[in-house]
Parts: C-alpha cells; sequence; structure tokens
C-alpha cells in the first residue's frame, strides 16, 4: 500500500510522431535457427542456468530497431505488443528467465514501485553481457555496444551490472509480466513489473528519449544474453528506528553499513518524534539519499519519510494544481476534515474552491467522510496533514491504516 508519492506524476507515452521499423507485436523470425540454439543447449524454453557459473544464458531476436529509434525495452518478453519500442524480444517466457535466475541461485530482489513509494529498483546486481549468435557480428560486450545513451551526463546506467528486481508477482507468485502487457524482462525505466532493471532512479517521464539503438538491427538478428552474478550479497534492508534523541547515532550507523552494502532504508518514529522534529530528521536523510544509502518505501505503520517535506507554497489552495483531501488536528486533539470542492461553472479560467469542513472524533470516519464527496473525490487519493509542530507523529499515524486502498500519498504540514 502506498504511504507517499510525489504529488504530481507525469507519465511518458511513445511518441506518436516517431517513426519506426519495428512491428507492435512480435512473431518470431528465425525460427530453424531458434530450435538448432535450443536442441544445441538443451534448453526447450530458451535458457539455460548453471547454478556453479550463478549465471543464466538465454536468447533474444532483434525487432529491427533503426539506429534512431528510441527504446523503453532492452527486452521483452515473446507476447509484449511494445516491440516498436524494445531492442530484442526473448525467445524464453518471462516466467522461464525468473525460474532460470532461482535456478542459479541469484536472489529475488523487490521491484521499484511508486504507488509503495518505492522509488529505487533493489536487488543484487548481475553484470550482462550480450553476443551475437549464428555470426560474427558482435563478439561478447555489454548493453553499452547496442544501445546507446543520449544523456551519459545524468550518471552511469548501461554499462554497469543490472539489478535483478525478478519484477512485481501475481498471489500465485508468478512474475506479472509473463502475462501482463508490456511483458518486459529489462526495462530501461523504473517499472514494477520488469524483471531487470538499470541501477538507479529512472523515472519513465523523465528517462524517455534517453536510450536508441546503438545501430540498425536486422529484424530477427539472434543474439545470446548472459547475465551472472558473483555471488556476494550486497543489498540490506533496513528500518531505522528514531527516537527523539537517537536521529544522529542512528544515522552515522546507517551510513557505517552503507560503506559495505547497498542499503534500502525506511523511517520509523516512536512515540517520542513531534511533527517539527520529523522534519528536521527526514530533510537530513533526503540529503543522504542516494546509490550507497537509498531511502526507499515506508515502515508498517508509518509515512516514507518525505511526507515529512512539503513545499510550504501547498499551503495555498489557490497555487495547488489539484486540491487534496485536508485532515487539520488542533491542539486539543479536535480533527476536521476538509473537502475542497472545485467549481468550474463561472467564466473564469480558475474554478472557485469550496471548502467544505466536517469535525469528526475518531480516524475511523474518514472512508465515509471521503466516500461523500462524489464525483470530484473520487479522482483524489491524496491527504494533506496539519498538526501543531509539537504533536507526536504517532497521533497521526492512525490515518494510514484507516484510509489504506483508497488514499496512497500523504504530506504532513506542522504548524
Amino acid at each position: 500500500m502506498a504511504r507517499l508519492l510525489p504529488l504530481l506524476c507525469l507519465c511518458a507515452g511513445a511518441c506518436l510522431g516517431e517513426a519506426t521499423t519495428a512491428p507492435m507485436e512480435w512473431t518470431p523470425v528465425q525460427t530453424d535457427a531458434i530450435a538448432r540454439w535450443k536442441a544445441e543447449n538443451k534448453a526447450p524454453d530458451g535458457v539455460v542456468a548453471s547454478a556453479s557459473e550463478r549465471s543464466v544464458r538465454f536468447l533474444v531476436e532483434a525487432t529491427g530497431c533503426a539506429a534512431s529509434s528510441t527504446v523503453e525495452f532492452a527486452a521483452i518478453g515473446p507476447l509484449s505488443d511494445r516491440a516498436y519500442e524494445s531492442l530484442f524480444v526473448t525467445v524464453a517466457s518471462p516466467a522461464a528467465l525468473a525460474a532460470a535466475f532461482d535456478r542459479a541461485g541469484v536472489p529475488r530482489g523487490r521491484p521499484a514501485d511508486v504507488s509503495r513509494a518505492r522509488l529505487w529498483p533493489e536487488g543484487e546486481k548481475v553484470a550482462l553481457s550480450v553476443r551475437s549468435w549464428g555470426s560474427d557480428t558482435l563478439a561478447p560486450t555489454n548493453l553499452a555496444a547496442v544501445l546507446k545513451d543520449l544523456r551519459p551526463e545524468e550518471g552511469p546506467a548501461l554499462g554497469i551490472p543490472a539489478a535483478w528486481t525478478a519484477g512485481a508477482r501475481d498471489a500465485s507468485g508468478a512474475p506479472v509480466a509473463s502475462t501482463n502487457i508490456p511483458c518486459a524482462v529489462f526495462a530501461l525505466y523504473n517499472h514494477a513489473p520488469s524483471l531487470l532493471q538499470l541501477d538507479g532512479l529512472f523515472d519513465q517521464s523523465s528517462t524517455y528519449g534517453r536510450f536508441q539503438a546503438a545501430r540498425t538491427f536486422r529484424p530477427g538478428e539472434l543474439f545470446e544474453l548472459t547475465a551472472t552474478w558473483d555471488g556476494r550479497t550486497r543489498v540490506k534492508d533496513v528500518v531505522a528506528r528514531i527516537s527523539a534523541t537517537n536521529a544522529v547515532e542512528t544515522m552515522k550507523a546507517l551510513q557505517t553499513t552503507a560503506k559495505d552494502h547497498e542499503v534500502h532504508a525506511a523511517l520509523a518514529f516512536d512515540g517520542t518524534v513531534s511533527v517539527a522534529q520529523a522534519a528536521q530528521v527526514a530533510g537530513a536523510f533526503a540529503l543522504l539519499d542516494g546509490p550507497s544509502l537509498r531511502m526507499n518505501g515506508a515502515a508498517d505503520g508509518q509515512f516514507f519519510f518525505r511526507a515529512f517535506l512539503p513545499e510550504t507554497s501547498w499551503r495555498q489552495r489557490e497555487g495547488r494544481i489539484f486540491q487534496p483531501f485536508e485532515v487539520h488536528v488542533a491542539a486539543d486533539g479536535a480533527k476536521t476534515f476538509v473537502f475542497c470542492e472545485e467549481d468550474w461553472s463561472g467564466e473564469g479560467v480558475d474554478p472557485v474552491l469550496k471548502p467544505k469542513s466536517t469535525p469528526f472524533s475518531d480516524w475511523a470516519e474518514l472512508p465515509g467522510l471521503i466516500s461523500k464527496t462524489g464525483e470530484q473525490g473520487e479522482k483524489v487519493n491524496v491527504m494533506f496533514l496539519f498538526a501543531p509542530k509539537s504533536c507526536p507523529v504517532s497521533t497521526l499515524t492512525p490515518v494510514l491504516a484507516a484510509t489504506a486502498g483508497r488514499i496512497g500519498t500523504f504530506y504532513v504540514f506542522g504548524d
């Protein structure tokens, strides 16, 4: 369940005006050669796993991307309809690939998922090599030989090991990528179902257009991709439990751990921490958020740490892009729910704001109050909480359970 998302989340779509030589849905081209590879490798699913080498080797076909083609996926599964924006299509299904990584002993990680405030992909790193099969076009090398990074100044991407997250799973434990479009095996942006991920923050909107095919590929051109794990477990999940007095000590301990591990941390404030103190601590941890110490997700029953770092300008209703739900907690504990209706019936370019306040006593009343906001309220899944700076954070956390499944984003303002 999401605890925090950025206030604005922009999604990039495919550029309709961009010409493409690749089809949408994919039909295997070199069926005879694929059958020969499977026979030679005794791999009827199109993938070979080696537990002794901790490696997975699998066959892919090039979609025929031109050198100028924007690429959003390094590889997709055979049932995908996104060949037009993908470099390769795997012969093996995402389910077969995921099972091969299990057999090779590569630990499963956790995918980036903005709906759960997990902005960083989490997984042990695998070195990827790619080589031509059936020709001498490409000797073994890495992804940088087949993909072009148009913005390398933004940080390393293609020439470094990728994160094996194993992708989002359904209720049965099967990879979502096996059945759900785009059937991503390796998305070049943070995409929860994707089995492999670039190691870093690559949200779809800002990443779109960054990667292109390094050259024009023939449709059906065959390549082998090999992923190898060195066997060293680097990823470490940590819940940093913060009191009113231990923030500095806890921060130093995490920094020490991050020297030898890739730390994925979430903050948990105890009953001694006030709203004002939480904002100070969150600001300090925001400065540390980076490749070694990654602030990722929310602890159970806690806000994502950036909930305590809202923009001051968001206090003014007139300047907001949209009107979130509001809850105001007074110094005496009295609570008020505010729904700010937007009336667009006038002649101006901006709506007339009509805030409606309803006192309530128990957090469990919130779902009912939200349901009464009608059609306009149905589109809102963000809530602003206003409370005295001295208010304990624990006074506000019951809102999470009360609105679970309905509200995904929270911001806390100290008054």
